[in-house]
């Protein structure tokens, strides 16, 4: 039995919002590897957000949220988001070697989440200072 992973199932609000949120995210036609310095603070930074999501500490993933981000999903928002995504796509799992990506000048960290019924990819974005500028949840890659 296969899960759907359409953003059906993540509500109208929330599917508009985690569009909205992934305009630096999506996978661009030229993206690149990336090595640098930033691109490996910004898998730190991915890396405690999606641990602290997992802890069910919102506050502390939202910790290097920049200001949009905090606006767009303050740590409440971002609860009630990942409760429904369990919801949909069952308990979370496990999660593999994220890799970062280099988007239009964009540091972009993908981390394979598996969950009870589906595997996603969490895209991370963040920008120049050093901050999350984007989060958005896909159907895995691989």
């Amino acid at each position: 039995m296969t899960a759907s992973t359409d953003l059906k199932h993540f509500g109208k609000t929330s599917a508009a919002l985690a569009l909205l949120l992934c305009a630096a995210c999506m996978a661009v036609p030229g993206a690149r590897a990336a090595d640098s310095a930033d691109g490996a603070q910004c898998r730190a930074l991915a890396q405690h957000m999606l641990n602290a999501l997992v802890r069910g500490d919102s506050k502390a993933a939202a910790h290097a949220f920049d200001t949009d981000m905090r606006t767009a999903l303050p740590p409440a928002k971002l609860s009630e988001l990942w409760g429904e995504v369990q919801s949909n796509f069952g308990k979370y799992k496990a999660q593999s070697s994220a890799r970062i990506l280099k988007v239009n000048g964009i540091n972009v960290v993908i981390t394979p989440m598996q969950f009870t019924k589906t595997a996603l990819d969490a895209q991370v974005a963040c920008n120049a200072r050093g901050q999350i500028a984007g989060f958005f949840l896909r159907p895995n890659s691989t």
